[in-house]
């Protein structure tokens, strides 16, 4: 994945609102969870909507499009959204609101 993910997700929220979908944000974040007492790791795209609920859709290892593909899917319900949500770490790729500056 690229680490200007976060910069693609958020260009798509004001298409998906152009479409009436109630998406306020969409954010890249790690989901740490723990299986057999070990723990570990995925790459999950955060959507939150304007009622404050939040669903989760795999995005490992994705391209930016690929990832963009699954966020449309999981929001359309053709993909199942993440299962296993435990511990979520955020601001783990750099984000248009950022004042650090561009990827």
């Amino acid at each position: 994945m690229n680490k200007d993910i976060n910069y693609t997700l958020s260009a798509l929220v004001p298409i998906l609102q152009m479409n009436r979908e109630k998406v306020v944000s969409i954010e890249a974040v790690e989901d740490w969870y723990t299986i057999d007492g070990r723990e570990y790791m995925k790459e999950v795209a955060e959507i939150e909507y304007e009622s404050g609920y939040r669903q989760y859709a795999d995005i490992d290892c994705d391209a930016n499009l690929t990832a963009v593909c699954d966020v449309i899917a999981v929001i359309n319900q053709i993909k199942p959204k993440s299962s296993r949500i435990e511990r979520i770490v955020r601001d783990v790729y750099p984000k248009p609101s950022d004042k650090a500056g561009t990827p």
